[in-house]
């Protein structure tokens, strides 16, 4: 989660006990300020726009069919340029609970899915699934939670073949436990054997895990995490470089410096600069 410092409004469009919303884009041309949502996913359909669509450092493209996934705790912003048209749902983790795609959408990092798809060979597909879920939300009849969920089942299905993904399993429990302790400790914690202790196994029982499964070392995927929360904090807060070192763990600014550049490939400062 952003740290409290983070000068980004947090929206939340979901009453205390929603757990579920949709609904139609707004049909307006915009330019967003950078915000979050408090602790909810939310899924963009949209059949018509253009544009710009940032989500954390990454910048996608609006055009017809494109699916985007905006996760807790990310930052996102848009740059329209032409009248949107589309679906808005809102996802409380709750509603989830129990659900296949609790684990794969909540307790996973690296994430389980990128931030945009194209889907114009599905395009009809897809829009059939919102209408559904959307008729299905506003008649509430008996049952509707449960079958809003199977076709929430059905969606990511059909978003795991586009990533030519066959595999069903859902990350062992060690796995989504290691994701869910880095989550709260990567500031504090960068080293694979502080993990691999707080889990009670070694670091090569860990590292072996993360290959089998995310085809990269453990220590790779601690340094993802630093590396995404570094760009996050660099374009979206006001911290000095100084500020956004120490927030992170680092004891020294040119340590930081030095990890960022190894990562990326540019100096922390430039980075900020958008030159990268």
């Amino acid at each position: 989660m952003m740290s409290g410092t983070v000068h980004v409004p947090i929206k939340n469009k979901l009453n205390d006990k929603e757990l579920f919303r949709i609904k139609r884009m707004k049909e307006v041309i915009k330019t967003t300020n950078p915000h979050g949502h408090k602790d909810y996913l939310e899924i963009i359909y949209l059949t018509q726009g253009d544009g710009l669509h940032q989500i954390d450092h990454h910048r996608f493209a609006v055009r017809p069919s494109s699916l985007y996934l905006v996760m807790p705790g990310q930052i996102h912003n848009w740059e329209l340029t032409e009248i949107p048209k589309g679906f808005v749902a809102m996802i409380q983790k709750d509603f989830l609970l129990g659900h296949p795609l609790y684990d794969l959408l909540f307790r996973t990092f690296p994430a389980a899915f990128p931030g945009a798809f194209h889907l114009d060979h599905i395009d009809k597909t897809v829009a059939g699934i919102f209408e559904s879920i959307e008729n299905e939300s506003a008649n509430q009849e008996t049952n509707f939670q449960a079958i809003i969920q199977t076709y929430l089942l059905l969606l990511f299905n059909l978003l795991r073949r586009e990533l030519k993904s066959d595999d069903d399993q859902i990350y062992p429990q060690l796995l989504t436990t290691f994701f869910s302790t880095l989550d709260q400790h990567y500031k504090t914690a960068h080293e694979v054997n502080w993990y691999a202790e707080t889990l009670g196994v070694t670091t090569k029982t860990l590292n072996a895990l993360c290959r089998r499964h995310l085809d990269k070392t453990a220590g790779a995927v601690i340094t993802e995490r630093l590396t995404s929360e570094s760009k996050r904090l660099l374009l979206y807060s006001d911290h000095n470089l100084g500020e956004v070192a120490y927030e992170l763990g680092f004891t020294d600014p040119s340590h930081f410096n030095k990890f960022f550049k190894r990562q990326t490939g540019v100096l922390p400062s430039i980075y900020r600069k958008g030159i990268s």
